[in-house]
């Protein structure tokens, strides 16, 4: 679940950065870390990217559905969490379109080639200190 501060944190992040870094890895555990501009916090159990370039990415997804998305935020930076999760990549439905229709609106070159869903499962304080790498309860 994505409390409330951690969706703040995401928030503080995307105000002060144009980028998420977003990983995922091969089945083989080639990992493959991309900067991504559309990422939103959709809810409290789910984080949303929209596709618009992604070839090792989209590949990585559909071979091993896992990734995670880094955020940091707080005054001076000094809040940082990583937050992993399942993934789904939808380019059909409901939701995808929603997000057609956000990222057109930013601009409407964006190819918008699909949804990627993170659902959730876990989020860990990576600031530096005695708490890094601590799971957070949620």
């Amino acid at each position: 679940m994505i409390s409330p501060q951690v969706k703040a944190l995401f928030e503080d992040h995307k105000s002060n950065f144009k980028y998420f870094a977003l990983a995922t890895s091969s089945k083989e555990g080639v990992p493959n870390v991309v900067p991504i501009g559309f990422l939103w916090v959709a809810n409290d159990k789910e984080i949303w990217v929209i596709d618009n370039y992604m070839n090792k990415t989209y590949a990585n997804i559909k071979e091993n559905p896992v990734a995670a998305v880094y955020a940091i935020g707080g005054e001076g930076g000094h809040e940082c969490v990583q937050v992993k999760g399942a993934v789904r990549y939808f380019d059909f439905g409901d939701d995808y379109k929603a997000a057609v229709e956000m990222a057109h609106a930013k601009n409407p070159a964006f190819p918008a080639k699909g949804l990627i869903k993170i659902i959730v499962t876990d989020v860990y304080d990576t600031a530096p200190g005695v708490h890094a790498g601590e799971k957070l309860k949620q």
